[in-house]
């Protein structure tokens, strides 16, 4: 199985076949790459705890002490109205109890809940076998400044200022002629056709864990997880201790 090195800074050629992902509705050759942890639509069991998406799991990894306090951040994640409002609002008013050791085990807790998704949910199964073997998944980073962008993405602002571009232009031309909806779809594919300008550069972490399991489904094998590390690193998920 392909070794794709996590933790490593890459450089992509935009030339080469790269497909990025960044919004739930983003349209890359026809496919919706819904491959986002905070995309909705594929729930998932785990640990007898149904989870609307990927992000609400792996943001628990960062309350997952056993204290009061990040049972109650954990609540609160499952609580909001998506994964996307559980990270912008739920974790940025807690950031000051994350636990301070998470970084030590968080990429192997990505790949975990990844892979939870990847088993647990038909759809996103079906979704990661369309895409091309040989197509690299890179979560499209521009224009996020927290501060673990170039972790888990990679960022090519000169391809991302001519797609900004062209969807102002598509904008102006449309505008008030087409409805809302129509419109955002419409600039969405035809921005995501402009893929062959600049590098894109980062160590795109979910990028190589979303290939990675798509290799495990395809070869019937599952990723290489160091659950040592998880159980020594004592996740506590609603007051259980997790072991794996």
């Amino acid at each position: 199985m392909k070794d794709y090195n996590l933790g490593k800074m890459e450089a992509y050629p935009a030339s080469a076949q790269v497909w990025t992902f960044k919004k739930a509705e983003d349209i890359v050759n026809g496919i919706n790459l819904r491959l986002s942890n905070m995309a909705g639509g594929f729930p998932f069991e785990f640990n007898s705890i149904t989870f609307k998406d990927s992000e609400r799991l792996y943001l628990c990894g960062e309350w997952s002490n056993n204290t009061d306090e990040h049972l109650v951040v954990q609540e609160k994640l499952m609580k909001a109205k998506s994964g996307f409002a559980a990270k912008q609002f739920v974790k940025s008013s807690n950031k000051k109890t994350i636990r301070e050791d998470f970084p030590s085990f968080r990429l192997q807790w990505m790949i975990f809940c990844v892979w939870q998704k990847c088993k647990k949910n038909e759809d996103f199964r079906k979704l990661l076998l369309s895409i091309p073997k040989d197509v690299i998944l890179v979560e499209n980073t521009n224009g996020d400044n927290w501060e673990s962008a170039k972790i888990w993405g990679c960022k090519n602002q000169i391809l991302g200022d001519k797609r900004d571009s062209l969807g102002k232009e598509l904008e102006a031309k449309h505008k008030g002629m087409m409805k809302i909806k129509d419109l955002d779809l419409l600039i969405n594919v035809e921005t995501n056709k402009i893929n062959d300008i600049g590098v894109w550069e980062g160590q795109n972490c979910i990028g190589k864990i979303l290939m990675l399991c798509r290799d495990c489904i395809v070869e019937g094998t599952e990723p290489i997880i160091d659950y040592d590390l998880l159980n020594r690193s004592k996740i506590y998920l609603f007051g259980k201790l997790l072991e794996f």
